[in-house]
């Protein structure tokens, strides 16, 4: 599955094994199984986890089964903005070159009590885990994924996106449940992914996409739909669109999903996003 070498080098990046990747959400799901795909090509692999322990035993697992050495465990809460600042500015002061950024992790429902949960910054739960911490994070990150001169940034949405009419109600404050939080926050990503490609994309220097990664077996899964889906380890978008050379080429691809509502909707969405996680993006020229 790994990128050509002819046509890699044509785009100009480097030998697979000579990239660095970070991928939040990695201690479980297609998280962990991306960071295993990636460690396998011999890349230098950066996983995040909120679980200190959860992390380390990743990193030791990943290590064994790969026989890779390179891969590196950062810890944050991603539903608070400061541990957002804080984890990409670790990343930045180690890795000032990344290759790839997969905006992976994600929450359905918080901790599955039913209820609608506020984080101690004041904002619900799946909005600010699944939206808030993308769009703050890529922004920290933009200049590291553009010093590789050959960048990605994907951000995950779902087939289960919701409908524009949500998007005025970003928070749920006036009607909330498990499913109407996760599908207002799955078309956000898939606005901000786009939205970031029309701002920012210049293939094959820097390119942005979204997809919805399967319906695959994971605890998100299960929690929000009460059943299972196919193998963990058939989902391998996520590794092939931070690798395979057709999506260094272009840039603004939706895999499996939409790409959410235009105009007037994206821009009022950027500038909520804006407020809501203090994120400073270049001026458009």
């Amino acid at each position: 599955m790994s990128a050509s070498k002819g046509a890699a080098e044509t785009l100009g990046l480097p030998p697979i094994s000579e990239r660095v990747f970070f991928i939040t959400g990695a201690t479980d799901g297609i998280g962990k199984f991306t960071a295993e795909l990636l460690a396998k090509e011999g890349s230098t692999v950066l996983i995040h986890g909120r679980n200190p322990s959860k992390l380390k035993k990743t990193i030791e697992e990943l290590t064994m089964l790969t026989k890779n050495e390179k891969i590196h465990g950062f810890l944050a809460d991603l539903s608070l903005m400061s541990e957002v600042q804080k984890l990409a500015d670790s990343v930045s002061d180690k890795f000032p070159v990344l290759h790839g950024l997969l905006n992976n992790a994600g929450t359905f429902d918080g901790n599955y009590t039913g209820k609608r949960q506020v984080t101690s910054e004041g904002n619900e739960y799946s909005l600010a885990v699944n939206v808030m911490t993308p769009f703050l994070l890529t922004s920290l990150l933009l200049d590291n994924v553009k010093a590789s001169g050959a960048g990605r940034i994907i951000i995950t949405s779902s087939i289960s996106a919701g409908s524009a009419d949500a998007l005025g109600d970003l928070q749920c404050e006036k009607s909330w449940s498990d499913h109407r939080a996760y599908e207002v926050s799955k078309l956000a990503d898939a606005m901000v992914a786009m939205e970031l490609h029309d701002r920012y994309g210049d293939p094959p220097r820097l390119c942005f996409h979204t997809m919805d990664p399967g319906t695959v077996d994971t605890k998100m899964l299960r929690a929000g739909w009460g059943c299972g889906g196919s193998s963990v380890r058939s989902a391998t978008t996520s590794y092939e669109m931070l690798v395979k050379d057709t999506y260094q080429k272009t840039s603004g691809q939706c895999v499996g999903c939409g790409g959410g509502c235009t105009g007037k909707r994206r821009a009022k969405l950027w500038s909520d996003l804006e407020q809501l996680t203090g994120a400073k993006y270049p001026a458009v020229s």
